[in-house]
């Protein structure tokens, strides 16, 4: 039966509780999805880890709210960098997708990201989806002597480089002239295996980001927003997807979420209070009857797409509760009620290539 719905799991955020921090712990995870039919794989593009509360503070995800002490100087604890992370889960992983949720941008040459990214979707097989991010962790480019230009350059700068990354990946002599980037026969050979190129996600929620998601993008992914306000974005997604000549179906949906599913009653809560400064529309808790009802109302919304993070994955058993009564019931209901699972088809063909703009 087809899936009609995509369930990945994030192996590593910079928020302390959401990441693997041991390579063979990783590979053990990532072993036990694959069992579990979990559809993909994905790790952050960080240096440094946050307790949740500096995490929402310096990410801009609450503001005004009050929150434990900050802890925004304690030590960070081990996150293992994420392409070379991926490059050794192509190899011990057979079926999972490889994502990035999502690069920062501004680490690394766009035409470099564009070889790196066709050398990992060869060596995994054609499994790459790469999430490309404006970046946001101004502490982390200081740490590590990364200038931190303002927001408005930086979204610039990812369009300029998702429009370099689309030339190198697709044609075989890329040129390219822009404000901050520039190539000239950057050939990149070998290709990627996936046909036009590797799927490309767009990570963010302002404005700016998901007009040029709309514009250049497969898909856009949400942190933390529940079924209700990404339902509410869909006029403008829509809109925008219209503006750029292209159909909405074309852009897919994807939301990033917080996954606690106990078999108990209320056996959820303690670690639902952990992480209460992550804003509580983007927890999908409770008993697994209760998060198959919560991803429903995502699905509903438009969702086809779920990344989950799931605290503590490696030492709870809640990835094998999610995964044995969580997914199954949800990929049960959507197959036998399509329409009411708001499945759409995209569109086949190439890519189109759209200018880069302001964003």
């Amino acid at each position: 039966m087809p899936k009609d719905v995509h369930f990945g799991l994030i192996l590593a955020l910079t928020i302390r509780g959401l990441a693997v921090t041991s390579y063979d712990e990783m590979r053990r995870v990532a072993g036990l999805a694959e069992e579990l039919d979990f559809d993909s794989v994905w790790l952050c593009d960080h240096f440094l880890t946050l307790a949740p509360d500096a995490y929402v503070e310096d990410a801009g995800i609450t503001a005004g709210t009050e929150r434990s002490p900050r802890e925004g100087g304690a030590r960070s604890v081990p996150l293992l960098e994420c392409w070379t992370t991926l490059a050794a889960l192509a190899r011990d992983t057979r079926r999972l997708r490889l994502g990035t949720s999502v690069l920062c941008h501004s680490y690394r040459p766009p035409s470099l990201l564009a070889k790196m990214g066709a050398t990992l979707d060869v060596i995994s097989g054609g499994r790459l989806d790469l999430g490309l991010g404006a970046g946001w962790f101004e502490r982390e480019y200081r740490a590590y002597g990364i200038p931190f230009p303002t927001i408005g350059e930086r979204i610039a700068q990812l369009a300029e480089g998702v429009e370099i990354i689309r030339r190198m990946w697709t044609d075989p002599n890329p040129v390219f002239q822009g404000r901050h980037y520039s190539i000239d026969g950057a050939v990149c050979d070998p290709p990627p295996i996936q046909r036009p190129h590797p799927p490309i996600w767009i990570g963010g929620e302002g404005d700016r980001v998901h007009r040029l998601a709309a514009r250049a993008a497969d898909g856009v992914n949400v942190r933390w927003w529940g079924p209700e306000r990404i339902a509410g974005r869909a006029a403008y997604l829509d809109a925008a997807c219209r503006e750029f000549g292209r159909e909405p179906d074309a852009l897919e949906r994807s939301v990033t979420a917080l996954l606690i599913a106990d078999p108990k009653a209320g056996g959820a809560d303690a670690t639902r209070e952990r992480f209460a400064v992550i804003p509580a529309e983007g927890h999908v808790a409770g008993t697994p009857h209760e998060c198959v009802a919560q991803i429903r109302r995502y699905v509903e919304a438009g969702v086809r797409h779920f990344l989950f993070t799931i605290p503590d994955v490696a030492s709870s058993g809640t990835l094998e509760v999610a995964g044995r009564e969580v997914l199954p019931a949800v990929r049960d209901e959507c197959a036998r009620d399509p329409l009411r699972s708001g499945a759409r088809e995209r569109p086949a063909g190439p890519p189109v290539r759209y200018p880069v703009g302001r964003s």
